[in-house]
């Protein structure tokens, strides 16, 4: 169990730390590049990264698969099965690999028609495209290795490898930008990077797993042998698909029915709340492997244990960003941009459910995963199904607070309603009705008791401080996130038996 936390609380230190500096750094070196670079080639740098990812989505579901087919022979230290697992997995993405290559050259040949109004070289058009395709096929051909890294709680490995490399790319671009040739030097560098890192990831493995032989042939020999992995592969496949027309489709609703210059103003609070979300993320980045790898024990009361100190962490950290994202928000928005970009009230507290279920929800999706549970592919297609005809239902009448209840009832519906019973009924066994649900309620219960005193002292708060400068911003904020937190731990120490369980667990491993 230490190791298991120690594993945990590593790959959060490593994930947090480089999601600042890489924050820092991506603000900074955005205007340099738009300054000596210019924003026609970072357009056409954008726009051909948008294509690969597109390319891309023929790898949803892999990964994941494979990860959880790894758990229980990573707890058993079965070597054999471990390497025919990943050659398998090799096999899989190098066929993913070659159909990328392929779809890429043939999609190259039309590059003089899209690009034909640029003011660069078409040579620049090709040398960039295929500098970005070399990198996704090293992760294919090379890098899949390192499967073995984020099944086994050491993304850390990965993240530091990763991210120290890119932070060294950027700074060399930076300075590349102000030379002769800025666009070449600027391309090398990514291909340089995207080198380095492979043979880093390479030497960690073999370092990490020295008794690790892999072979792409072994791996077609044996894929008769794991038909399961194929089939999760098409599940997870369908389950992540439905999750990006879900949470992309919000900007097409929002156009259609409402207007591209509300798609913009949507566009400001969505990112700040995706950053501040991003950052308590990367706090529990790992932590399905370290889920897997403790149901592969087999310990079900144990597990079940577990599983309500998380909810009731994720819980308590979903109700604080959704109380003080809701607060300080609109004062954020009035000192970055002005008062003409501030929404409504009812589309910030629609956001802040959206948030709250979106965070509240992971600790059921991680477990879900951990178990290997992707059966239920019906569930967010229907979730589309239900987003889509409620926008056009309600959006048409009701503009942006309509599309947002559209989101917020399909996840409630499946994210909060279905998934908990589906967990409980096929893994744990128990009622989700006499052990969740009461728990679930109350959570709800204490996050509008702390909102509506939170509402209570931000009115006085905003009498005291001025708000429309940067320090009244902090000093306002710093007070909200004060006391929602401290009304949160005094709620959840006193009502939820959960909680205190996971603080002394953590007290007593710092011990």
């Amino acid at each position: 169990m230490a190791s298991r936390i120690q594993k945990s609380i590593k790959n959060a230190k490593v994930n947090v730390i480089f999601y600042v500096v890489t924050a820092v750094l991506a603000f900074f070196s955005r205007k340099v590049f738009l300054d000596n670079l210019g924003t026609e080639f970072l357009g056409l740098s954008s726009t051909l990264g948008d294509i690969l990812n597109l390319m891309n989505i023929t790898e949803l579901g892999v990964g994941t698969a494979v990860g959880v087919t790894l758990y229980k022979p990573l707890f058993e230290d079965d070597h054999s099965k471990i390497a025919d697992i990943i050659s398998v997995y090799g096999f899989l993405y190098s066929c993913i690999g070659a159909i990328i290559a392929g779809v890429s050259i043939i999609l190259s040949c039309f590059f003089p028609l899209m690009f034909k109004d640029i003011d660069m070289p078409l040579g620049l058009v090709y040398f960039m495209f295929y500098s970005m395709v070399y990198g996704a096929l090293l992760g294919y051909f090379v890098n899949y290795r390192q499967i073995i890294l984020s099944a086994s709680q050491n993304n850390y490995v990965i993240m530091y490898r990763y991210q120290t490399i890119n932070v060294v790319k950027v700074l060399l671009q930076i300075t590349c930008s102000f030379s002769t040739y800025s666009y070449i030097w600027w391309i090398v560098m990514e291909i340089v990077a995207g080198t380095a890192n492979s043979v880093f990831l390479h030497y960690s493995v073999k370092k990490r797993y020295p008794w690790l032989q892999t072979q792409i042939k072994l791996g077609k020999a044996k894929f008769q042998d794991y038909k399961d992995l194929w089939i999760k592969t098409k599940q997870i496949f369908v389950l992540k698909l439905s999750h990006l027309m879900f949470t992309g489709s919000i900007n097409f609703f929002i156009g259609m029915f409402v207007s591209l210059p509300m798609v913009a103003l949507y566009g400001n609070y969505n990112m700040v709340m995706a950053k501040i979300t991003g950052f308590v993320d990367g706090l529990f980045i790992g932590m399905e492997a370290s889920v897997g790898n403790m149901i592969a024990e087999g310990n079900k009361k144990k597990t079940l244990g577990v599983f309500f100190e998380l909810l009731s962490i994720r819980y308590f950290l979903a109700s604080l960003l959704s109380i003080v994202l809701y607060f300080t928000t609109p004062v954020f928005i009035l000192v970055w941009l002005g008062e003409k970009y501030i929404l409504d009230h009812y589309v910030l507290i629609l956001l802040s459910l959206h948030i709250f279920f979106q965070q509240g929800r992971l600790t059921v999706d991680n477990f879900k995963n951990g178990y290997g549970l992707y059966s239920d592919v019906w569930a967010p297609i229907a979730e589309v199904v239900i987003c889509v005809v409620l926008c056009v239902c309600l959006g048409k009448y009701f503009g942006l607070a309509g599309i947002l209840v559209a989101f917020v009832i399909s996840e409630f519906l499946i994210k909060m309603l279905w998934k908990p019973y589906f967990l409980f009924s096929r893994c744990f066994e128990i009622s989700v009705a006499m052990y969740y649900w009461p728990v679930w309620i109350k959570y709800i219960a204490i996050m509008g008791i702390v909102a509506t005193a939170t509402f209570f002292a931000s009115n006085q708060l905003l009498h005291w401080v001025d708000s429309t400068t940067w320090f009244g911003f902090v000093e306002y904020s710093l007070c909200i996130g004060t006391l929602v937190f401290l009304f949160m731990v005094a709620m959840y120490w006193v009502c939820d038996s959960h909680f205190r369980a996971f603080v002394n667990h953590i007290k007593n491993f710092r011990k």
